[in-house]
């Protein structure tokens, strides 16, 4: 073979190798940016063994009475609970639905010295929470989500009290309402090591009730590709107030949780 057909042919094959390197390079971006558009969603079944603090007034004559459930004992006063978040996410886009319920009764101390007895106050309270985020900073060690959307609440609240001097016969009053608050809020996640990130999120709203506000602080860690084991901090607060109903509560306390990615 001439020394000219042996260079023809060398410089065939290494145009030839860096044509395939191109091809598989760009398949490869394809792929990956094919799997960043693509749908990926997570679901969050989470245990939220949270306290209560603050006031609640049923009707009009009756004066508020004041919350004090500290969670390390609300599981002698929850009588169900069942909360979750999913979350859908699409390039920089995502959509977060949070919910919870949570039943508790709690009896108060003797009203005034005893002369109104003893009241006993149910509360049954279901929350709803619809979001849209955007990832403001798409980075790899700490993601930024800006996020807006509605927060719904129902409130079944009941308020009994003993038979005592002031109420022979006793006394319940009860009361059922809900709002809507629109909200704004912010979360970033920090991955400080190769399985451990930490993760927070706060928001503030209000329209139906006078003023909500929310924050969340989490520590993952990733047990397997799909599974991160969660557990944090959450604090609620919330002011809504009518001329028949007063509901200014905190609802605060540690959470644990697993998140499932697909």
């Amino acid at each position: 073979m001439q020394p000219e057909s042996r260079k023809a042919k060398a410089m065939w094959m290494s145009g030839a190798m860096m044509c395939a390197l191109a091809l598989d390079s760009n398949a490869q971006e394809q792929a990956v940016s094919k799997g960043q558009d693509a749908w990926q969603f997570s679901v969050t079944p989470y245990l939220w063994v949270a306290g209560q603090s603050g006031s609640v007034r049923i009707g009009r004559v009756i004066p508020a009475q004041n919350v004090n459930v500290h969670f390390s004992n609300v599981l002698s006063n929850l009588d169900f609970g069942v909360m979750g978040t999913l979350e859908a996410r699409k390039g920089r886009w995502s959509i977060i639905l949070d919910g919870f319920y949570i039943s508790m009764g709690r009896d108060s101390d003797p009203i005034l010295g005893g002369d109104l007895g003893t009241a006993r106050l149910k509360l049954q309270n279901s929350i709803v929470q619809l979001a849209g985020a955007y990832r403001i900073l798409p980075s790899d060690a700490v993601p930024v989500d800006l996020y807006a959307g509605v927060r719904y609440t129902n409130l079944n609240a009941k308020l009994t009290f003993s038979t005592s001097r002031l109420l022979p016969s006793g006394a319940a009053r009860g009361t059922s309402v809900d709002w809507v608050d629109g909200l704004v809020g912010v979360r970033a996640t920090y991955r400080f090591a190769d399985r451990w990130s930490v993760w927070g999120s706060a928001d503030a709203g209000a329209g139906g009730s006078n003023y909500s506000w929310q924050l969340i602080a989490t520590v993952l860690f990733d047990a397997t590709k799909n599974i991160s084991m969660s557990g944090g901090f959450r604090i609620l607060a919330q002011d809504y107030n009518t001329s028949s109903f007063y509901y200014n509560v905190r609802t605060a306390g540690p959470f644990i949780g697993a998140r499932i990615r697909f």
